[in-house]
């Protein structure tokens, strides 16, 4: 700063005056000042500029008006505006612009559009809602939040391919497609490409890569590409392989959290691999069993094999203890010897399920006095069941037996208490709604009642779904078309019946095929003209309302983790070997 002489400054801007002079103008009167125009071309002589004092000229005209006068004062702030600023940095240090609704000082690896932020707080809200205390690492906060999402953060292949699955799993929720969504692409596109990318450096099997293809591998199978899956589930072994141990440590009590986690994940992944693929994992033998034994007492492993009369005797005594309604299928229709297997099996397992209390879709013991079959094996029986039926699903070539197929899988969804169907049986209740709608009517009884059975078993788990899914009423509307007997309770229960049935599956269908039978006769009256045109079709439909739409979808993606942890265990568990006898030592 310039230092100014005070004394110097005032005695240029006021000169000194005699003081006689002084005394001389007291006597005499004031003249009136006359103001001249200002002239800028004339500058005045001997002036001094004030250096406190910014001073303008006035405008031409002599009477400014009160806008011309704010135009003045914005015109002279702006200019103090542009004056060089104090170098000394602010206290106060601005908000970052990449942050999050929930911590808006977190910095995200990506930019914060509105759809990550959305994604963000699904995932979030989720998370929040899964039980830890099952977990695999104690603690109160799931470790999706206390160890995935802080590792995330740091990678952002990682984290963009989370963001993918989060946004697709709300709209597949809500029934629409993904590929229509163009945030949804382009997060997807950019994780396969940050992907590619890793792949070619020194990182490509560090744990980001690895849990990116996890993720990739989840977004296939929710879209239904069962191709996709297998190629990512190849590249996971492949990457596994380069590798080699995960950790250095080899000590379970001593391994780490984050170490655990991703042990437990990658094995949840090679499950669901296996079963949308249909082949048993690589899993350790010393396990108390696992999906290839299953297999092989199911003679699934190998190909499918066609009786011809006369059955053999071992054959015939299988078929005596089915219900009447499959052991006539079975004798007049082109039914292989694994799926007589596994009817076998699922009849059994409904002897034993249904006497079984259960309670939110989890099994849980009647009484402490039944040993025969643990919690662990009640737990698998129905996901071993289910890997069983989506392998025939994948090697059948006969319409009937896939029909069939289908309607075991419905039947297997409601067993477990007609709890709600989550999004992880999402891709398996839109294949049916592409398939089981258009089917032709067979010419022979016992395959038309099948269909009927099959029909009304699907049309039952898709009424399980919380969010209604799109197209869901043709499967319905087809039975109802091709089959008069399907149009009369009494006569429809009695074919129900002689396949699998519940009493309380029974109930649930009965209303299933109540609300059909109402919107095909508003239908016939609608086109027989007899109901006015304006007129809608009064189904239960969920309420719109946002919270409520909101509500609805963190209910259906919030099982699909527990779902998914369930079939890992069913496939690492055999319930149909019987459980090693303890050595006791010496």
């Amino acid at each position: 700063m310039t230092v100014i002489d005070s004394s110097a400054s005032f005695k240029s801007i006021l000169p000194s005056t005699p003081k006689a002079g002084i005394q001389s103008c007291r006597s005499q009167s004031y003249k009136r000042i006359r103001w001249r125009s200002y002239d800028p071309s004339k500058k005045l002589q001997n002036f001094t500029p004030d250096p406190f004092v910014q001073w303008h000229p006035p405008n031409s005209s002599h009477d400014n008006s009160d806008e011309d006068v704010k135009k003045l004062r914005k015109r002279q702030t702006m200019d103090v505006d542009r004056e060089p600023r104090s170098l000394v940095p602010s206290p106060i240090q601005s908000l970052p612009s990449n942050g999050t609704r929930v911590d808006p000082f977190l910095t995200l690896p990506i930019k914060a559009t509105e759809c990550v932020q959305d994604a963000m707080d699904y995932f979030v809200t989720i998370c929040k809602g899964f039980n830890t205390e099952k977990s695999i690492v104690p603690g109160p906060v799931n470790p999706h939040l206390s160890l995935l999402l802080p590792f995330a953060l740091k990678h952002a292949i990682l984290f963009e391919s989370m963001i993918a699955v989060c946004r697709a799993s709300v709209l597949l929720s809500l029934g629409r497609s993904i590929f229509e969504d163009s945030a949804c692409v382009q997060h997807r596109g950019n994780a396969i490409a940050g992907l590619n990318a890793t792949l070619q450096s020194k990182e490509c099997t560090d744990d980001a890569a690895l849990l990116t293809v996890t993720m990739l591998m989840t977004l296939e199978y929710l879209t239904g590409n069962q191709h996709g899956v297998l190629m990512h589930c190849q590249g996971l072994e492949k990457m596994l392989q380069l590798r080699g141990p995960l950790s250095e440590d080899e000590d379970r009590e001593t391994e780490s959290d984050w170490m655990k986690f991703v042990k437990l994940g990658l094995t949840a992944y090679k499950a669901l691999g296996s079963f949308v693929t249909g082949q048993p994992p690589d899993i350790p033998p010393d396990s108390l069993g696992y999906l290839s034994e299953t297999f092989q007492e199911l003679t699934l492993d190998q190909p499918l094999s066609y009786p011809e009369m006369p059955f053999p005797p071992e054959l015939c005594l299988v078929l005596s203890r089915l219900p009447s309604g499959l052991s006539e299928l079975c004798l007049a229709s082109r039914i292989s010897v694994q799926m007589i297997n596994v009817l076998s099996s699922i009849s059994g397992a409904t002897t034993i399920l249904t006497s079984l209390s259960l309670q939110d879709g989890m099994f849980t013991p009647p009484s402490p006095d039944s040993p025969n079959y643990g919690e662990d094996r009640r737990q698998s029986m129905i996901q071993t069941l289910l890997s069983s039926l989506r392998r025939m699903s994948l090697t059948s070539t006969v319409p009937i037996e896939y029909h069939l197929t289908s309607g075991l899988l419905s039947y297997l969804f409601q067993l477990r208490s007609l709890s709600p169907l989550n999004l992880f049986y999402d891709p398996i209740l839109r294949k049916f709604i592409t398939t089981l709608p258009f089917h032709t009517k067979p010419s022979a009884l016992q395959e038309q009642h099948c269909l009927i059975w099959a029909s009304l078993s699907v049309a039952g788990a898709l009424a399980l779904r919380v969010v209604p899914m799109p197209d869901s009423h043709t499967v319905m509307d087809r039975v109802l078309d091709l089959y008069p007997v399907a149009r009369k309770w009494p006569q429809l229960e009695k074919i129900l019946r002689s396949y699998f049935w519940t009493d309380e599956m029974g109930a649930h269908w009965k209303c299933v095929w109540g609300k059909a039978m109402s919107r095909r006769q508003f239908i016939l009256r609608q086109s027989q003209g007899s109901v006015e045109s304006h007129a809608m079709l009064e189904l239960e439909q969920p309420d719109s309302h946002p919270d409520q739409v909101r509500e609805r979808i963190r209910v259906h993606i919030k099982g699909a983790p527990r779902s998914m942890i369930e079939m890992a265990q069913g496939i690492g568990v055999c319930p149909f070997r019987p459980r090693p006898p303890a050595v006791t030592p010496g």
